[in-house]
């Protein structure tokens, strides 16, 4: 069963020392950020204004002021753990950031007795800048782009570990205060470069390649209101593009409410996917401020899941060049 529920959190393919195979496999940044985007359906690429943009896309670090730092701790009927840190600083060469996921599942029943514990961990560093800091124009053009390090594998009675690289490049293009678009490539790098897992047997993994396309609107009647959509393209054949639909109402600086349609990939057939509605909200009090997602999947309500993220928000600590008020 849990081997079952690891695959249908989409938090890896392989699931077994048998499983690993040379082949594609998911990265640890599937899930989508912290319980914000994921209450907004993870509609959020356009938006990407929080330090956990470098999960999403690193472009939109560079909307930052001031620092800040996120956390976010969840569980899969208490077997799938999943934590998520990320922090980020402006600087005057541009906002650099640095993030860490881990996820896994302990006390996988293994068929000749005993137990083994899988483990799933990414390390990422960001870096986002305008255009604008290299040119005359494009000041509200941002670019980003992530190095992460993957570490995997398995102990226990199965003992096996893989490790390898990846990077993603965003871009974000903030048109006026109501209208931003957005495009990220997540896992460019080429196995030929590095990128991708290598096991200790010799065998190989490359990170699944992703190209996601999206659009954030706050329409002029309701200032209030943010909507967003997304689109995601596979790289690679076989797996169907997803979509991505969210909206976000700041009723005040204190209060924020949430929903969303999140389209993943069903955990059964990769060749299928599956509608989930998602609801959040937020809760800020000076430079702190909590999230809530709640996110069923694959239309079973065993696998609904609840999200919390703690953020702190630093104040401004000079103009961003660039940056849109």
């Amino acid at each position: 069963m849990k081997k079952i529920l690891i695959s249908a959190y989409c938090l890896m393919l392989a699931v077994s020392a048998q499983a690993v195979s040379t082949g594609p496999t998911d990265d640890a940044m599937t899930v989508g950020g912290g319980a914000r985007p994921i209450g907004m359906g993870r509609a959020f690429l356009a938006i990407s204004d929080d330090c956990d943009a470098q999960f999403i896309n690193p472009a939109g670090l560079a909307s930052l002021k001031g620092p800040q730092a996120m956390s976010m701790f969840t569980n899969l009927i208490q077997d799938v753990y999943y934590m998520e840190y990320s922090g980020a600083v402006p600087t005057p060469y541009g906002t650099v950031g640095a993030g860490y996921i881990t996820t896994g599942v302990t006390g996988i029943p293994e068929s000749g007795g005993g137990t083994s514990d899988y483990y799933d961990s990414l390390l990422a560093f960001s870096y986002s800048t305008s255009i604008g800091r290299f040119a005359q124009y494009g000041k509200n053009v941002f670019v980003g782009l992530n190095f992460k390090i993957f570490n995997r594998g398995f102990t226990g009675v199965t003992n096996q570990f893989g490790t390898g690289y990846g990077a993603d490049l965003g871009l974000k293009m903030i048109v006026n205060p109501n209208l931003s678009f957005a495009f990220c490539r997540q896992n460019i790098l080429p196995v030929s470069m590095g990128g991708g897992i290598k096991y200790g047997t010799g065998v190989e993994e490359y990170m699944a390649g992703l190209y996601k396309v999206g659009a954030a609107i706050r329409p002029a009647p309701l200032p209030k209101l943010t909507t967003a959509i997304d689109l995601d393209l596979p790289a690679m054949t076989g797996r169907p593009p997803t979509g991505h639909l969210g909206f976000e109402w700041k009723e005040n600086k204190y209060l924020s409410v949430r929903a969303g349609m999140d389209q993943s990939v069903d955990a059964a057939s990769e060749s299928l996917a599956a509608w989930n509605p998602t609801f959040g909200a937020s809760l800020t009090y000076g430079g702190f401020r909590v999230d809530y997602a709640y996110h069923p999947y694959y239309n079973y309500p065993e696998l609904a899941n609840t999200y919390v993220s703690f953020s702190y928000i630093g104040e401004p600590w000079f103009a961003m060049k660039g940056t849109v008020e």
